[in-house]
């Protein structure tokens, strides 16, 4: 069976067994979500393209321990959000002077009407701003639930918190950004 056709937990027993190849396999499934996670918790793709690296390096040291408890998927979130959690702490003291720098670089390419583009930047800088406002464990699980389409169940056991508590964070957490939020979008109704 070649290793695509594998299951993740097929893999990462041929990992175990010592065969490289079929951790690049769940490198694959696996790192477009764990990017986007990143970069919605760190709004800063150079630093989520480096703390994905930095992810699945951790995951590949510690493969050994992975027993399937947990999905594969479950087990690299963990580790992801560890990772987020740690990055966010340095990237806060040092986002001021990237933002001042990514905003003097021109826009990559053709860019669209200038306006739409000011526009998608500052709701950007908005919603990011509401996050960071927010207790880091309300940014997440937004984070996870709303950006990632991540499953209450599958958060339960990433945050090792029962369903109930899930649920309730989260609608806190949305309660929390919306009250950040409103005075940027007046009587408009919106929902995290």
């Amino acid at each position: 069976m070649e290793d695509e056709e594998r299951s993740d937990w097929e893999c990462a027993r041929k990992v175990q067994g010592g065969n490289a190849d079929a951790f690049e396999v769940l490198v694959r499934r696996h790192e477009k979500r764990i990017f986007n996670l990143l970069y919605r918790w760190l709004g800063d793709s150079d630093e989520a393209a480096e703390a994905a690296q930095e992810v699945f390096l951790a995951a590949f040291r510690a493969i050994k321990g992975f027993r399937g408890e947990a999905s594969f998927a479950t087990w690299i979130y963990r580790i992801g959000v560890n990772q987020a959690k740690n990055r966010r702490k340095w990237l806060l003291l040092d986002r001021q002077r990237r933002e001042a720098a990514r905003a003097a670089d021109p826009l990559p390419g053709a860019a669209p009407d200038p306006a739409a583009v000011v526009e998608q930047m500052e709701l950007h800088g908005l919603v990011q701003g509401g996050l960071d406002a927010l207790q880091r464990d309300d940014a997440l699980i937004i984070l996870l639930h709303d950006l990632q389409e991540v499953g209450y169940e599958e958060i339960g056991k990433v945050l090792e918190i029962p369903l109930g508590t899930v649920k309730s964070r989260l609608h806190r957490a949305r309660q929390a950004l919306k009250s950040k939020l409103a005075p940027h979008f007046g009587r408009r109704k919106w929902r995290p």
